[in-house]
């Protein structure tokens, strides 16, 4: 728990220090998350609490971005407070695109969960289109994963953005076959005017028919400070790239199955 509690205070110290560094665009936040799970033997609902931080950096013609995030767990799904970063190394090319690769992390309890990855994202003036593919294995479960995501995003101005996403994954550990999941997820964000203050929210549907029927549902509403600009310059900068929790999205109804 110490080690978690660590993580949690450096993600939002790196966050917070990091508007002293004059070009860096990025953002801090928290939220509250409910689940409803429901699957073969498993009906439990649960909510958590989650703090994150992401800041971009650019040296040169590339771009460096960490972000990471702690979840607190005390529910009938997990007791686990889970510690996940990770770091993307990407380049823009003209103004239209963005290419790049990533390692994340996640540390439930004693057990590890790593991914590496890669990931583009296009502009247009109003909407960004983001893609990933990536490779990740969990240790306790001893299973590998492989995960394509997809995200629209559409700013109807530059402090209010609406999302829409979907990923596809394939499950391949000891305790099962290998098993496919999908999910799918809506969600926004509002930027105050004159502020660095946002609200968001987002709701995400996971269904398997392979993980003894599962179908979950998650809803999450939080606040966010974003430094260096709008939400749009947010984007743009490459502060707001995939986080280890949402690659592994699939992870949290999973093992309420199989741990």
């Amino acid at each position: 728990m110490k080690t978690q509690l660590f993580a949690a205070a450096a993600v939002l110290a790196v966050a917070v220090s990091a508007p002293a560094f004059a070009q860096n665009v990025g953002s801090v936040g928290a939220a509250v998350n409910y689940s409803d799970v429901k699957a073969t033997g498993v009906d439990a609902d649960g909510t958590s609490v989650k703090v994150d931080g992401s800041v971009a950096i650019p040296t040169g013609s590339w771009t460096v971005t960490v972000n990471g995030n702690v979840s607190v767990n005390d529910n009938d799904l997990s007791d686990e407070t889970v510690a996940s970063t990770s770091a993307h190394l990407t380049t823009q090319i003209g103004d239209s695109w963005r290419v790049g690769g990533f390692a994340a992390l996640s540390r439930p309890s004693n057990d590890t969960l790593w991914a590496v990855g890669g990931e583009a994202s296009k502009y247009f003036d109003k909407v960004t289109l983001n893609g990933v593919a990536a490779y990740g294995h969990e240790n306790d479960a001893d299973a590998d994963l492989w995960t394509v995501r997809g995200e629209a995003r559409y700013f109807v101005t530059d402090d209010f953005r609406l999302d829409a996403s979907a990923g596809y994954a394939n499950i391949d550990a000891k305790n099962f076959k290998s098993a496919d999941a999908w999910d799918v997820n809506v969600g926004g964000e509002y930027k105050f005017a004159n502020t660095g203050w946002s609200t968001f929210g987002k709701y995400t549907h996971t269904e398997s028919k392979d993980l003894a029927h599962l179908n979950a549902e998650a809803v999450k509403v939080g606040f966010r400070y974003t430094f260096g600009g709008s939400l749009k310059t947010r984007d743009r900068s490459g502060a707001d790239l995939i986080d280890a929790e949402t690659l592994f999205g699939v992870r949290a109804p999973i093992s309420a199955i199989v741990q």
